[in-house]
C-alpha cells in the first residue's frame, strides 16, 4: 500500500514538472515574438523549444524548433529542427534536420539532413543527407553518406553515394559517384563514370579499364582473375587450381590490389600486392608484392612478367611441395612452417 503511494506521489510530481516546463517553453514562444532581441541574447532550457532566432544556445528535453537563423548551440533529446541558417554546433539524440545551409558541425544519433549548403563536419549513427550543391567538410555516417557535391572526406560503415566527389570516399561495402576527383576506398565494390585512383577488389569505373588476365606462378597455382580499376589503381579477384594438391579440393582463391605507373603508350610498370589461399583452407597461404612490365600487344591484349616477393606459410605436411630450396628466411614451428622467398609470376591479359 506504502508503495502504491509513494508511486502515484512520483507520478503527480511528474506531471506538475511536465505543465512547468511546458508553460516555460510558452512563455519563450511570448517573448520571442513580442521582442525578439530577447531570444537573440537569452540562452533557452525547455522541453519544447521554439523561437524565431538564436544567438546564444538552446537546450530542449525533446525538440528545439528555430525558424530563422540559429547562432551558438543547440541540443535536443531528440530533434533540432532549424529553418534557414545555422552557424555552430548541433546536437539531436535523434538527428537533426537544417532547411538552409549548416556552417559548424552536426551530431545526430541517427540522421543529419541539410536541404542547402554544408561546411564543416557531420556524424550520424546512421545516415548523413545533404541535398545541396556545395558540401564541404567531414561526413561520418555509420550507414550511410548521401551528397549532391562532396568536397572532403566522406566515411561510413556501409556506402557513400555523390554525385560529384573531390576529395576522398572511404566505406566498409560500397561507394558511388559520377565523377570522382581524388580516392575511391571500399572493401568489395565501387561505382563511378569517372575515377583514376578506386581501391577496391571490384571498381566499375565507366571511363577506366575492365579485363581478365589467366597468371602462372613459382608456386604452381593457374589462376583467372577479374582485373577492374581506373587510369592508375585497380582490384583483383580470381580462382584457378593447384595441381600439386593431392585431394579433390585443388581450388586457388586470390584478391589483391594494382597500381599501374605509365611508361609510355604501350608500356606500363604493375604493382601489386596479393593474398592467395591454395586448397580452400588455412594449411596453405601466400603473401605476395608483384612488380612486372606490362606490354600492349594488340588493341585488347597485355602481357605481364616479372619478379614477386613472397611471405608463404602452410601446414608442415605440405612443406615438400611448396617450399622454396633458394629462400631468403624460414621458420619451423609444431605444426606450421614459414618463409619468404623471392619468385615470379607471368600472365596474359584481355582487355573489354
Amino acid at each position: 500500500m506504502t508503495q502504491r503511494i509513494i508511486a502515484s506521489k512520483r507520478i503527480f510530481i511528474s506531471i506538475i514538472l511536465v505543465f512547468v516546463l511546458t508553460f516555460g517553453a510558452k512563455a519563450q514562444i511570448d517573448t520571442t515574438h513580442s521582442n525578439k532581441k530577447i531570444t537573440e541574447i537569452l540562452p533557452s532550457i525547455n522541453i519544447v523549444n521554439v523561437s524565431k532566432a538564436n544567438k546564444s544556445f538552446a537546450i530542449a528535453g525533446l525538440v528545439n524548433v528555430i525558424k530563422e537563423k540559429a547562432i551558438g548551440l543547440q541540443i535536443a533529446g531528440l530533434h533540432n529542427h532549424i529553418g534557414e541558417k545555422c552557424f555552430g554546433l548541433t546536437i539531436g539524440g535523434l538527428g537533426n534536420t537544417t532547411f538552409g545551409n549548416h556552417y559548424g558541425m552536426q551530431i545526430g544519433g541517427l540522421y543529419n539532413i541539410t536541404t542547402s549548403n554544408t561546411k564543416g563536419v557531420a556524424i550520424a549513427g546512421l545516415c548523413n543527407i545533404f541535398r545541396g550543391f556545395e558540401n564541404k567538410g567531414l561526413q561520418i555516417a555509420g550507414l550511410t553518406n548521401i551528397s549532391q557535391n562532396a568536397f572532403g572526406l566522406q566515411f561510413s560503415g556501409l556506402a557513400n553515394v555523390a554525385t560529384n566527389v573531390k576529395g576522398m570516399q572511404f566505406a566498409g561495402l560500397i561507394n558511388v559517384a559520377n565523377k570522382v576527383e581524388g580516392v575511391q576506398f571500399a572493401s568489395v565494390l565501387n561505382i563511378a563514370d569517372e575515377s583514376n585512383f578506386p581501391i577496391g577488389i571490384v571498381n566499375i569505373i565507366k571511363n577506366g579499364e575492365k579485363g581478365v588476365a589467366l597468371t602462372y606462378d613459382v608456386l604452381n597455382n593457374a589462376v583467372l582473375s577479374f582485373r577492374s580499376g581506373g587510369k592508375y589503381t585497380y582490384g583483383i579477384i580470381g580462382v584457378g587450381c593447384n595441381p600439386q594438391i593431392t585431394s579433390q579440393d585443388k581450388v586457388v582463391l586470390e584478391a589483391g590490389y594494382g597500381l599501374h605507373i605509365p611508361i609510355c603508350k604501350w608500356l606500363e610498370l604493375n604493382n601489386e600486392i596479393k593474398a592467395t589461399n591454395i586448397s580452400f583452407s588455412s594449411d596453405i597461404n601466400n603473401f605476395s608484392y608483384y612488380i612486372a612490365p606490362s606490354i600492349k600487344l594488340w588493341k585488347h591484349f597485355n602481357l605481364f612478367g616479372g619478379a614477386n616477393f613472397n611471405y608463404f606459410m602452410a601446414n608442415k605436411k605440405y612443406s615438400d611441395k611448396f617450399l622454396q630450396e633458394n629462400n631468403l628466411w624460414n621458420k619451423v614451428t609444431d605444426e606450421r612452417q614459414h618463409q619468404i622467398y623471392i619468385g615470379y609470376q607471368v600472365g596474359v591479359q584481355y582487355i573489354f
